[in-house]
């Protein structure tokens, strides 16, 4: 059994909190000490600075660990702990040991993760905090918009849609339905994080690794009860897949759809998978046939492969979040965007076996 991450390093008591008391944040890295850098001094400056922030670091490189370290010796305004895992846990479990050393915290209230090649703006902590504190609803999330860092003008994402595909993806357009923040950007209260385990187990599915598992939260929190904000207003820029860039696209095409199905496993209702059902299968041979078009044949096989060999233990979850399921499924339903899926991906799909014939030929 793989021993926890430890405390490589604690400058907490080094410099006093500021700022916003109650709150705490995430970051994760991995082999992207300057973006993490970057990121953490983001969060410093912002007006109102998180009192707490948290880093793992991923199993990274000896060399990348020590810029990190050492570049958070110059960090200021909060109280900072730096953690360093001997294997690499992934977005979702790596968050899901900050979550709990910030629960662990007295006074931190509200938990926010940021990916590490992000940007906060000024305001990102108050208003993401400030959604939270609305009353008469139960909210739970919060989340904003996030720009392109290289691109500030261009939308990078404003939170997730699930379109009738029944597929998640960035949600680019106001016009589609907020179904919740992602996990690159967010706040979260003490009280739902807390209800979210006590019903279902964790905050983050740990099996997923990364990608899709911020939806999977989303969905349980959906069918909760909960109603997470959006605030449409700037609150960080991206970089994007920073970590994840030198891995070849089979990487995310792999993790991506095999927990989306994990996903639908486990907690779609059956009444949306019927009435979905066409399009959702066309989802699937439209997957198939870009992957094999695309010269990866080999990651469709091992996605399915290994998704299903999961299929007994998500069904077991699904009979025990059935139980659980505090609104009907229309209420979820009623999230879900009429398009088969998000704007202009059709656009990217095209440009990429161009792309392949290209290079074949």
């Amino acid at each position: 059994m793989t021993s926890p991450p430890e405390l490589a390093c604690d400058l907490s008591a080094a410099r006093p909190a500021t700022g916003s008391h109650d709150v705490g944040y995430t970051v994760i890295n991995y082999n992207t000490a300057s973006q993490t850098l970057r990121c953490v001094a983001s969060l410093t400056r912002c007006a109102e600075p998180p009192a707490w922030i948290l880093v793992l670091d991923n199993a990274s490189s000896a060399t990348d660990f020590e810029i990190l370290a050492h570049g958070l010796q110059q960090a200021d305004h909060s109280h900072i702990q730096l953690f360093r895992s001997s294997r690499n846990l992934g977005f979702a479990a790596g968050s899901n040991f900050l979550i709990d050393r910030l629960l662990a915290t007295p006074g931190c209230h509200y938990i926010g993760l940021l990916n590490n090649d992000a940007v906060a703006q000024p305001e990102l902590v108050h208003l993401l905090r400030d959604a939270l504190a609305s009353t008469g609803n139960q909210i739970g999330m919060s989340g904003g918009r996030m720009h392109q860092l290289d691109k500030p003008d261009e939308v990078d994402t404003l939170g997730i849609s699930l379109y009738a595909s029944l597929m998640p993806a960035d949600r680019k357009d106001t016009q589609d339905p907020y179904l919740g923040p992602t996990g690159g950007c967010c706040l979260m209260t003490r009280a739902f994080l807390q209800d979210i385990r006590a019903t279902t187990g964790y905050y983050f599915d740990e099996r997923f690794f990364c990608y899709c598992e911020d939806t999977d939260l989303v969905i349980r929190a959906n069918l909760l009860g909960y109603q997470p904000a959006y605030v449409d207003q700037l609150v960080a820029l991206h970089e994007g897949q920073a970590s994840s860039r030198a891995r070849h696209n089979t990487f995310i095409a792999y993790h991506g759809l095999r927990n989306a199905i994990w996903m639908h496993w486990k907690y779609m209702p059956t009444s949306l998978l019927i009435g979905h059902a066409f399009w959702l299968l066309l989802s699937h041979l439209l997957t198939v046939a870009r992957h094999s078009l695309s010269g990866r044949p080999g990651v469709v096989l091992a996605l399915y492969r290994d998704a299903f060999k999961q299929l007994p233990a998500m069904r077991q979850e699904r009979a025990r979040f059935q139980l659980a399921a505090r609104v009907p499924p229309v209420i979820l339903g009623r999230a879900i965007s009429k398009r088969f899926y998000r704007k202009g991906y059709a656009r990217v799909v095209l440009a990429e076996w161009r792309k392949r014939w290209r290079d074949i030929r």
